[in-house]
């Protein structure tokens, strides 16, 4: 058993009270922002052996194009930059934004899959189609060296 949710504090909270298998890690864990996930989820549901069900991990649709962020009317500070240098980056070894937002998701060992959520029948497409592609470890490396990803980020 388990439960979905939009924020990280009741994954935590659950986990000190119950026995869950699964979470719905909703938004919050992305390309774009990812440390807290990192730093305090990840640890804790890999010491109870939990899997998480990574959701929206382009923040509804703003890493693959969209002025909507996860949802919400606004848009962090500084997040169209860092959009646009991870865009930069990608396009320059030949790979798209959704494609690297979709694989990095699935990269944990905590992940037991992703849930990009979709609108058309194309984008369910594209997504499957992303998750084919072998993307090279230099841009990896590169997002890393930017500060655009976390040095502890899993990255293939």
């Amino acid at each position: 058993w388990g439960l979905g949710v939009n924020c990280p504090e009741p994954i935590l909270q659950a986990l000190d009270v119950a026995d869950p298998d699964v979470f719905l890690l909703a938004s919050q864990y992305s390309l774009i922002d990812h440390q807290y996930a990192l730093d305090h989820i990840f640890p804790a549901v890999r010491a109870r052996n939990v899997s998480l069900v990574m959701g929206s991990p382009l923040n509804a649709g703003f890493l693959s194009g969209s002025d909507r962020y996860n949802y919400d009317d606004g848009i962090p500070a500084g997040y169209k930059e860092k959009r646009a240098r991870l865009t930069a980056i990608a396009e320059a070894h030949g790979v798209t934004l959704r494609t690297a937002a979709l694989q990095f998701a699935s990269m944990p060992d905590v992940t037991a899959t992703v849930i990009p959520g979709a609108r058309t029948a194309l984008q369910i497409t594209e997504d499957a189609e992303s998750m084919n592609v072998e993307i090279p470890h230099e841009f990896w490396a590169e997002l890393k060296s930017e500060g655009l990803v976390a040095q502890n980020a899993p990255t293939g």
